[in-house]
């Protein structure tokens, strides 16, 4: 006989007991359940029954609720990052998360992070490491930690634009001076 993975059960008027199997404890071997109450209409608690049946199918209760994101930006850094990218260029990732992203959001849970917390850190960030955190955030979509980037309803800060300068007239002579003696220019273009 099949196991219900998901139950509504009336609790009186009006409201209703939501119950979501979500497997069983690897230690203990006993059932886990996810269990909430809905005050409201049969459809509020259907809805809530449907959204949560998702996120169990999308494994979002496996990993994604128990990681911080600390965690996962280690996985993600040795995992995705190291093996395609040079050690210069990973060394530069891990120092912008160590600076701007950990300090402020590395003990919150993975599937907690929204755009307004990751808009916060951008605007630390200014000049550079957005699209660090960015690709970091899609690529645990992909592996299915979270249903959906915080880092897309996120917009970059505006970035300072130097005034730009004229040279002088005495830096343009400069410029316009032949690099090289004539004869070498023109020994090269015969090559």
């Amino acid at each position: 006989m099949a196991r219900k993975v998901g139950q509504i059960i009336a609790r009186g008027d009006r409201r209703w007991l939501i119950r979501v199997y979500l497997g069983r404890n690897q230690e203990t071997n006993k059932r886990k359940y996810h269990n909430r109450t809905i005050d409201g209409p049969m459809r509020e608690a259907q809805a809530y029954l449907t959204r949560r049946l998702r996120e169990r199918d999308l494994g979002r209760d496996l990993e994604g609720a128990k990681i911080t994101l600390n965690e996962y930006l280690d996985r993600w850094l040795e995992t995705a990052v190291k093996p395609r990218v040079r050690e210069k260029t990973c060394q530069d990732y891990e120092g912008m998360l160590r600076r701007y992203v950990r300090p402020s959001l590395g003990e919150r849970l993975l599937m907690a992070l929204r755009p307004l917390d990751l808009q916060t850190t951008y605007q630390q960030m200014m000049q550079r490491g957005h699209a660090v955190l960015r690709t970091a955030m899609r690529q645990a979509v992909s592996w299915r930690l979270l249903l959906e980037c915080p880092a897309d309803g996120v917009k970059l800060p505006l970035q300072p634009r130097p005034e730009m300068q004229a040279l002088t007239v005495e830096q343009v002579r400069v410029f316009l001076q032949p690099r090289w003696p004539l004869r070498m220019a023109q020994h090269l273009r015969w090559r």
